[in-house]
């Protein structure tokens, strides 16, 4: 294999010309990346994969013409081999997600220094994936909150028994229960019972047991 051959060819997707200037004097201290091209938006974006044939694309969001999200959804149509990796300030959960879904192997937001993106690119080149430490987090806790969700629709429980779940959990008497959230003791019982059933435990401790094992609380 020659030295050409051994190199990742990068495509750069940024419509700012001060980011992709300095992407590639960056690149120039990485002998195993070669940048091919780099375009201005999405549509461009595509044209390049058909005639240049990259190994990874760094791939803005906010673009004219054609965002980085659809282009990337495009760009898998194309070249399903291709890796992606997001470079890009945004961080909000949806387009994270939308990004992730699209079809990017990455996320880096772009004040991550030359010497780690560059490690980025070849990790990525490689078959793993990487995520920006923040947004591996926002990740993890949806996640978490999907694993939630899917456990509180498991047991069926409503909005109130979870409530008194919480309560139950933190130690709290019937009577507290009761005068916290403003409801008879009978109704507390009542709830209490069904939270019992729907669990299906025999006492509090169990209850509370089962609630922080299945991330109800």
């Amino acid at each position: 294999m020659s030295e050409q051959d051994s190199k990742i060819k990068v495509l750069i997707v940024e419509d700012c010309k001060l980011t992709t200037i300095s992407l590639k004097t960056s690149f120039k201290k990485f002998d195993f990346i070669e940048v091919v091209s780099s375009v201005e938006n999405g549509e461009l974006a595509i044209e390049a994969v058909k005639s240049l044939n990259p190994d990874v694309i760094l791939m803005d969001i906010g673009m004219p013409v054609m965002d980085g999200i659809k282009a990337t959804q495009e760009v898998k149509n194309i070249n399903s081999q291709v890796k992606i990796i997001m470079l890009t300030t945004h961080s909000n959960e949806k387009e994270v997600f939308d990004a992730l879904s699209a079809g990017a192997h990455s996320y880096c937001l772009k004040d991550i220094d030359a010497e780690e993106l560059s490690a980025v690119i070849k990790s990525t080149h490689g078959g793993a994936s990487w995520l920006d430490p923040g947004i591996a987090r926002l990740v993890l806790c949806n996640v978490s909150k999907r694993q939630q969700n899917n456990e509180e629709e498991a047991y069926n429980l409503t909005e109130r028994e979870l409530d008194i779940l919480n309560l139950i959990a933190q130690g709290y008497s019937n009577a507290k229960i009761s005068e916290t959230l403003y409801i008879s003791m009978n109704t507390v019982k009542t709830h209490i019972k069904n939270i019992f059933q729907k669990l299906e435990v025999e006492d509090r401790t169990e209850a509370a047991m089962k609630a922080f094992k299945s991330n109800l609380i």
